[in-house]
């Protein structure tokens, strides 16, 4: 059964070089501790692969380690709805342990064909008819290998254009690296056809029971039928699979993927396969911003045949194009952003839905991934398996994304370049054109307490809130404003426990959340409006102790120059510490600088001093009672409910706690 399964996965229509080796063979009986198997298949696979988990070494290292496991049983197994079930697997597991796996019913040799089928859907391969198939290859034919029902495989192609493309995906990806390394102590597949092993009488036995024999005037090679009982008759059944390939069809004959060939005709050489020549580059992905091409070359110079080698090694190559910047429709968006916008409107409950990137918690692997956030909640989704080619990969980082993998480039948007920014954001830079601007805060009142402003340009913005004495819970809160004096983090007395990504002008900060005890915000592009960083401090007023580094642009002399020249005109109250007078003798003005000493309280005018104190701090908030519900008993004693909801007077809904 592998055996066969392992030639059909060196044919060269799957795209790949894949190969088979059994690394341990186990058989288990009926007094033996294995797997609970029932006919629920579902049930009987989540049991198989607890057991091989437990079963397999620790290490891929270790001689018997496998990648994946497949369990061989007699049980008739069971779907949710018939039991035609030849086998079940989950898909796209290959590496990982808990879950690469795969049972299979026991009909016989055709169960290779089965094999593979299931190992195919641990390789990420979807069933042929899947919609995802249809609308990139059209509506494909019924006799490939990931078919729902496995009748007549081509065997002259047997894995379509769809389960190619969709397992070099999986494996290009680095989903299936755990298989890289070469097995040390394979079991040795046997290399003669099965056929040759297992005469027709066999094969009907192994297919349908003890005492199942070839039908008479069956037609040579094309479908195995095999006598039977049913009501007491004997009929004769199929299972729609071939004669074995080397199963003897005549004098000087076999038969060979359902076809009687002579033995003689048949070529024995392996031919290994040899790349073709680079195709010409593609079309680049982005018209501006920095793109990415793509040109391939085909194994198929020669194509591999009779189980030789398919081509190793690179089969895409890319290079960047279209590096200028784009005219930006809206100041500081990223490209990131309009993908995930393209979406709004989509939803499966609204339409009102508006979607922004999400980076926080994204796992490295998937930062390639359009993973976009419903603005306003905590809910994301994977909108597009891919960014669009060029996309980089996260906001502090150059690298980009090339077909689904981050791609290292410099900043000036080239692939395989050396170019980073400094830290003043020149891409190149030497650090000097900018300078640090840091200080600490650690007095804090009741309530929200201004820090620093954070003006447009800065970059590398790095501020922390270690908690009072190391305390995760120390009830000092980073709060941030935007230019308008809208809240954009921890206004209004809530608070956000978990990390997030706040979105902003030209960058993108991340937030920790507050469950950490080193609670921080920090963004790496520059931000292009200012922004105040202020600490909401509540309960027992431990002290914060808050850090907080950027850097900003020098002043060029230029500029320094201009701001002087104007600094020596009064053009408004506040400048205007210089008085003019006109001295006739000398025919020009002269300027005297007014003199200014504390006074008496007494000597200023009383009517015009201002307050010294004033109100402060929102209205308490309040319960807010609904009306209640009927009784819940018409006589006796019963019950009657009314919804509480803790708010302010203007409306807005607090936290029961709040109350």
């Amino acid at each position: 059964l592998m055996a066969t399964a392992a030639r059909l996965y060196k044919h060269p229509s799957i795209r790949n070089p894949i190969q088979i080796s059994v690394v341990k063979f186990l058989l288990i009986g009926q007094d033996d501790k294995g797997p609970k198997v029932t006919g629920n298949a579902a049930l009987t696979l989540r049991n198989f692969c607890a057991w091989q988990k437990k079963w397999n070494k620790v290490s891929d290292k270790h001689p018997e380690y496998w990648d994946t496991a497949i369990l061989f049983t007699k049980q008739d197994l069971c779907g949710a709805t018939t039991c035609d079930t030849l086998g079940m697997a989950d898909v796209g597991t290959m590496c990982d342990p808990k879950r690469s796996c795969s049972v299979i019913e026991d009909d016989g040799l055709p169960s290779a064909f089965t094999t593979a089928h299931e190992l195919g859907h641990v390789f990420n391969m979807p069933h042929d008819n899947v919609k995802a198939c249809e609308e990139v290859f059209g509506r494909l034919k019924t006799n490939h290998m990931m078919s729902p029902t496995l009748i007549q495989i081509d065997r002259a192609n047997p894995w379509s254009a769809c389960s190619a493309a969709i397992i070099t995906d999986f494996l290009d990806s680095g989903h299936g690296d755990c298989l890289l390394d070469q097995p040390t102590k394979p079991i040795p597949l046997p290399e003669d056809l099965p056929g040759m092993s297992y005469s027709l009488n066999q094969q009907c036995e192994l297919a349908f029971g003890v005492g199942s024999k070839p039908c008479p005037y069956m037609q040579y090679c094309a479908k195995l039928w095999c006598t039977g009982k049913a009501r007491g008759q004997i009929v004769c059944q199929t299972r729609h699979f071939p004669w074995a390939d080397g199963t003897g069809c005549g004098e000087g004959r076999f038969c060979l993927k359902g076809a009687c060939v002579e033995r003689h005709n048949i070529s024995k050489y392996k031919v290994d396969g040899g790349w073709a020549k680079w195709a010409p580059y593609g079309q680049c992905s982005r018209t501006c911003g920095g793109g990415v091409q793509l040109a391939k070359r085909e194994c198929s110079d020669p194509v591999p045949a009779n189980g030789g080698s398919y081509c190793e090694g690179v089969r895409v190559k890319y290079r960047s194009c279209n590096l200028e910047p784009c005219p930006a429709a809206v100041p500081g968006k990223s490209f990131r952003e309009e993908q995930c916008e393209a979406f709004n409107g989509y939803s499966h409950s609204t339409a009102s839905v508006s979607w922004v990137p999400k980076y926080s918690g994204v796992s490295p692997r998937d930062k390639c991934k359009l993973i976009c956030r419903a603005n306003g909640t905590g809910y994301f989704y994977v909108l597009a398996p891919k960014v669009v080619d060029g996309t980089p990969c996260s906001p502090d980082s150059t690298s980009v994304c090339v077909q689904g993998k981050c791609i290292k480039a410099g900043c000036d948007g080239k692939l395989g370049s050396k170019k980073k920014f400094d830290k003043c954001s020149v891409c190149g830079g030497d650090n000097k054109s900018c300078k640090k601007v840091s200080g600490l805060f650690t007095k804090p009142m009741h309530g929200y307490n201004f820090v620093v402003v954070i003006p447009a340009g800065a970059s590398n913005i790095d501020i922390r809130q270690r908690g009072y004495k190391g305390l995760i819970s120390d009830d000092n809160y980073l709060a941030l404003k935007n230019g308008q004096g809208k809240y954009l983090l921890n206004g209004h007395f809530i608070v956000s426990a978990v990390e997030r990504d706040l979105m902003v002008k030209g960058s993108v900060l991340r937030y920790s959340g507050t469950s950490t005890a080193v609670e921080s915000l920090q963004a790496f592009k520059p931000i292009q409006e200012p922004l105040t960083l202020e600490v909401l401090s509540v309960g027992k007023m431990t002290p914060p102790r808050v850090r907080y580094s950027f850097y900003l642009p020098k002043e060029n002399k230029e500029d320094k120059s201009s701001y002087k020249k104007e600094a020596k005109t009064p053009t408004d109250l506040n400048n205007s510490v210089l008085s003019l007078s006109n001295r006739l003798d000398s025919g020009r003005p002269t300027y005297k600088r007014p003199s200014y000493k504390w006074a008496a309280a007494a000597e200023c005018d009383v009517t015009q001093r201002p307050a010294d104190v004033r109100l402060c701090g929102e209205p308490c908030p309040t319960w807010e009672a609904g009306p209640w519900s009927p009784c819940s008993k018409s006589c006796g004693r019963g019950f009657k409910r009314r919804a509480l909801k803790c708010s302010v007077p203007t409306g807005r809904l607090l936290p029961r706690e709040s109350c």
